[in-house]
């Protein structure tokens, strides 16, 4: 399973953009069952769904969370605390274990 989370905008824009690749099967085992968990537990329902804010601010940075597993690709867009709580979680989980930072 790979995971790629692109996140852009904020009071940054497009040139703050930081992209995090992760091959589940180059992290240790613990790591990638995890964060496998943690993809199960996001509803069928959020894929291919966008959970933004209404009115996002200056600080609202926007997340994209692709999922390839076996050949197939899903994706979700959301700002932080909105939509499903996995989504946040997640997120925060992949940031830090940006092998780039």
């Amino acid at each position: 399973m790979r995971l790629t989370l692109e996140v852009t905008g904020g009071f940054t824009g497009p040139a703050g953009k930081q992209v995090i690749n992760l091959d589940l099967a180059r992290l240790p085992r613990s790591e990638a069952e995890e964060l496998r968990h943690e993809v199960e537990l996001v509803p069928e329902t959020a894929w291919g769904a966008s959970f933004l804010a209404p009115h996002p601010k200056p600080w609202d940075f926007h997340h994209l969370l692709r999922v390839e597993d076996n050949g197939r690709e899903k994706w979700v867009a959301f700002h932080l605390n909105e939509g499903p709580s996995v989504l946040t979680r997640l997120s925060e989980k992949l940031i830090k274990l940006d092998p780039s930072v």
